[in-house]
Parts: structure tokens; sequence; C-alpha cells
């Protein structure tokens, strides 16, 4: 399984990268440009995007929809992880294509249950 991990922050990419890799095998790669994120979408196929909002080059509700323009991405499951917490920040999300929406700090449990639940179906692709 291949994730894509898109966060400005240092401090929280490492904590996010941490998180997932106690939950899913495969490779984890960190970026913090929402443009060359865009570019390695185009690139190659991840198998989870895991998105800040609040980004250098997009917002990751823009990059998001940039994703889901690209075929291969159509069903792969975006992770919205921000620590804005206005409503209408969550219904704009998920109607750019956000699979699941997580407020910051993120709660370790609950992240981790959100990528076994998304991680499910790839599992089972791959079998």
């Amino acid at each position: 399984m291949e994730i894509l991990i898109l966060e400005d922050n240092p401090t929280n990419a490492l904590i996010l990268k941490r998180m997932a890799a106690k939950v899913l095998d495969g490779e984890i790669v960190v970026e913090g440009d929402a443009n060359r994120a865009l570019a390695l979408c185009h690139e190659r196929r991840f198998d989870l995007l895991i998105v800040d909002q609040i980004l250098p080059g997009r917002t990751g509700v823009q990059i998001t929809r940039a994703v889901r323009q690209i075929d291969a991405y159509a069903d792969v499951p975006i992770v919205m992880v921000t620590a804005d917490t206005d409503p209408s920040l969550s219904l704009e999300a998920v109607a750019a294509g956000v699979t699941t929406f997580l407020t910051k700090p993120v709660e370790a449990i609950a992240f981790r249950e959100v990528l076994r639940i998304h991680a499910k179906p790839r599992l089972a692709e791959a079998s």
C-alpha cells in the first residue's frame, strides 16, 4: 500500500507518518508542497492520500478537486486532517471529494481506525 501525506508542517507530518506506519504496511511518502504532491499523483498511483487544508501553493480542498480529476484517483480515499474547525469547510471538503474529515489535534486511535477502514478494500484488491 502506497500512501501520500500532504502536510507542510514537518512535526505534524512526522506524527501522521508514524501513526500511519503503525497500521499500514508499504511506502509512505511525505510532501509539504501541494503542487509537487499533485505532480506526484500524476506520476504514480497512491492507495490513500492524507491531506492538510492549509498548504503552500493550494488548499487541501483545491488539491482534492485536482486529484479527483485524475482518472486513477476516482476511488482513492482522501483523508483531510486540519486544524480548521469551520463546519462549512468539512462540507466543502466532502463536496470536493474528501472521503473522511478529521480535525487536529488528531486522536491517534480514531486516526488509525480511519486508516484501517480505508485500507481494507485496498488490501482485498491486492490479494
